[in-house]
């Protein structure tokens, strides 16, 4: 039961000392070192950096930085297509890793739970009680005709340990039907201490429940002075119930043109440079391939090609 919510990783950072980047890769993260790609330079003090499909492994930092690994939203998606994250923070504590970072999204396909457009009127009539001192509010528009393309609220500063912020995904990625997006930035220790609960607790719900609800809470005005006393909305109220059952879902999201693009440059390349060498660089039986291969083509296939042009 998950009352219409559904929750994933949306992003992980975790660091691991004592190993050296190629154990890394090929026994906390199960790949095969030789996939990933050597960048000209590291970031946050690294000074190498390998990559592979949305996921950064950064090393050669002072002794005691260890090796640091950084998996993007659409790097959590690709992982799940060949393993569980929550395995993989498994072998993370196994090898005396913490986790750094990490982010859990909670999705509302049914446009019913998280009241976005009731959240934006109660934070412009301060009709809210919060830890966070400050929110922000995002309008995206195109510039041809106004119309407004994205729309995010951001609580607190992205310096603290707890950020949240919720946004109408479905208007972000051009779809008719409704989708709405709450994320959670759990940072340092607050990570380190979710890294336990999401390993060791089956309610994770509840956890998240309890980190909403020790920072935010939208409220009805009363004639009380005090603003702490005013009874919680219901549409919150709703918000909080639905998400104290809300289970971790396992979801692979399907690739763009980009990561297909990649794929095909590291898994068919090869490949299709003997076939090329074969026929002595005549390209017209690789024409002949890609011709009936168009004529193959699915409904998935057409929407990675209308995704890639939106976000282009």
């Amino acid at each position: 039961m998950n009352n219409g919510l559904e929750c994933i990783f949306d992003w992980l950072q975790f660091t691991i000392p004592m190993l050296d980047p190629e154990r890394i890769i090929s026994q906390v993260l199960n790949y095969d070192p030789s996939n990933f790609t050597q960048l000209p330079k590291g970031r946050y003090g690294y000074k190498g950096q390998l990559y592979y499909q949305n996921i950064h492994v950064l090393y050669d930092g002072t002794p005691e930085m260890g090796v640091h690994v950084i998996m993007t939203g659409q790097g959590c998606r690709e992982y799940e297509t060949r393993g569980d994250i929550l395995d993989l923070l498994d072998r993370v504590m196994y090898h005396d890793g913490k986790c750094t970072r990490i982010d859990l999204a909670i999705d509302d396909k049914t446009g019913k739970i998280i009241k976005f457009d009731e959240m934006v009127k109660a934070i412009k009539k301060g009709y809210v009680i919060s830890k966070w001192k400050i929110s922000t509010e995002i309008i995206k528009r195109n510039v041809q005709d106004g119309s407004i393309i994205g729309h995010t609220i951001n609580f607190g500063s992205r310096s603290s340990k707890v950020y949240m912020r919720i946004y109408d995904k479905a208007m972000q990625e051009g779809l008719d039907t409704p989708w709405y997006r709450m994320e959670l930035e759990i940072k340092d220790d607050r990570a380190e201490v979710l890294q336990w609960i999401l390993l060791f607790e089956d309610e994770i719900g509840k956890t998240i429940a309890g980190i909403i609800n020790n920072y935010i809470r939208f409220v009805v005005p009363t004639n009380d002075t005090n603003k702490s006393r005013w009874p919680t909305a219901p549409w919150w109220q709703n918000l909080i119930k639905a998400t104290n059952v809300v289970k971790l879902t396992r979801k692979p999201e399907e690739k763009g043109i980009e990561e297909v693009r990649e794929w095909v440059r590291h898994q068919i390349g090869p490949t299709l440079a003997m076939i090329v060498m074969y026929d002595e660089g005549d390209l017209g039986p690789i024409l002949e391939i890609i011709s009936a291969g168009r004529h193959r083509m699915k409904d998935k296939h057409y929407r990675m090609i209308d995704r890639g042009h939106r976000k282009g």
